[in-house]
């Protein structure tokens, strides 16, 4: 089987001896005894970047009356205003600093179904990917282990495809259907994967597949990220998979992640700084200098304990409320969860909520921005084609932010099933 260029060019720029000189890193700064003096000096050095590099935060700072001499220690971290979505939605191309030769811009979906421009530079990527390895590697998984990811790297039209770089046998988590996952389970069978990546219920849909059909695979490991770990769905995953499932939360800013362990969720060291709340949690990352998010609301709620882990450097978690969605089910049985990725490269977008009233169709509620337009609309429109079918009959509703719809505990869901006994 011959590799394919560009994967392999993108594999080795994410996996190289930088990255093996990052993770290093990352477990010589777990070694240290000198927490607070690392995580104080990375904290000033970011802060004292900003007040001379940008202009976004200096003009921020100044209105709000404070100076560089003020920040002296992370304590002071409280002088500093909030900034929230729109903020960086307003002022994206303010808040990146710095000339560098390899830049990203990626559009981020959220729950709310805002995109969001955010910009990464090389360096912040390869931290991005040092910590999820070090997560992995710490938890028997090795780079180059074979490997399923079932994600929205493929369209429905695509049911699988392996990245020899990687050793991964990308699946569709958008043609999860009876029928698919019956033929999906002989080709894992074959493949004999290490380790499952993806989506909590992409993972529970193939397990259901199997309990109802006395079928079982063998995934010694198993990772989650991107949707709310339930309980029920870990318990058939673990069964189905004969699997231990190593969950990672984190947001597409790259202003937090968080790992759990043995039941407990902990911050990777140096990672960010988190300022826990009753309602949100305010985050500051430490990992990208180019595009910094300093205070940055993550409107997830989490519970965090008292009992602080000598070893893990970090307070337990209790848990992460957030991030459940209903599914859209399709007429051959598909259930489609993570359907924030169609928003992805459609600008001009306020607000939006799919709804599903009958099993052959949604609604696309829009609340527009001042400059949306018809090619908005198109772009939207192909993107919920690609991921559900072009059978699929897609009504667009434009509203106003009063009118779309909230759940009976004040909550936002982006997804909302009106079809009995098929949600979460």
């Amino acid at each position: 089987m011959s590799i394919n260029i560009k994967s392999f060019a993108s594999f080795v720029l994410k996996h190289n001896i930088l990255l093996s000189n990052k993770i290093k890193q990352i477990e010589k700064n777990y070694e240290s005894s000198n927490n607070l003096n690392l995580k104080n000096d990375k904290f000033i050095r970011l802060i004292h970047g900003v007040f001379d590099n940008n202009k976004f935060y200096k003009n921020l700072y100044s209105e709000h009356g404070i100076e560089k001499s003020d920040i002296k220690t992370i304590n002071d971290i409280s002088k500093l205003p909030l900034i929230n979505k729109q903020t960086v939605i307003e002022n994206s191309n303010l808040i990146k600093q710095g000339k560098y030769l390899f830049t990203n811009k990626g559009y981020t979906s959220g729950t709310t179904g805002t995109p969001l421009e955010v910009y990464r530079n090389y360096d912040s990527i390869l931290t991005e990917n040092a910590y999820v390895w070090w997560f992995r590697l710490k938890s028997g998984l090795q780079i180059k282990d074979k490997k399923i990811s079932i994600r929205g790297d493929l369209d429905r039209n695509r049911l699988y495809s392996f990245d020899k770089a990687s050793n991964t046998l990308h699946i569709s988590s958008f043609a999860l259907n009876d029928n698919n996952i019956k033929k999906l389970v002989a080709v894992i069978k074959s493949f004999k994967p290490k380790a499952a990546l993806g989506y909590p219920s992409s993972l529970f849909t193939i397990a259901s597949w199997l309990v109802e059909n006395n079928e079982e695979l063998d995934i010694p490991l198993s990772f989650t990220s991107s949707e709310s770990l339930l309980v029920f769905q870990e318990e058939k995953i673990n069964q189905a998979f004969k699997t231990k499932i190593y969950d990672w939360y984190g947001n597409a800013e790259r202003t937090i992640s968080l790992y759990r362990e043995e039941g407990k969720y902990y911050e990777p060291f140096l990672y960010s700084i988190n300022e826990y709340t009753q309602n949100n949690v305010i985050t500051t990352s430490l990992t990208n200098d180019y595009f910094p998010l300093i205070r940055y609301e993550v409107n997830d709620k989490i519970i965090v304990s008292k009992d602080f882990n000598i070893e893990k450097k970090s307070f337990a978690i209790n848990s992460i409320e957030g991030r459940v969605e209903d599914y859209i089910v399709l007429l051959d049985g598909s259930k489609i969860g993570r359907l924030d990725v169609v928003f992805k490269g459609v600008k001009n977008i306020k607000f939006a909520q799919i709804i599903q009233e009958e099993i052959f169709c949604i609604i696309v509620k829009i609340v527009k921005g001042a400059n949306f337009s018809s090619r908005d609309e198109d772009k939207l429109t192909n993107n919920i084609m690609l991921k559900l079918g072009e059978d699929f009959k897609v009504h667009i509703q434009y509203i106003e932010k009063k009118d779309l719809e909230i759940t009976s505990s004040g909550k936002f869901k982006l997804v909302i099933s009106k079809i009995k006994n098929i949600t979460n």
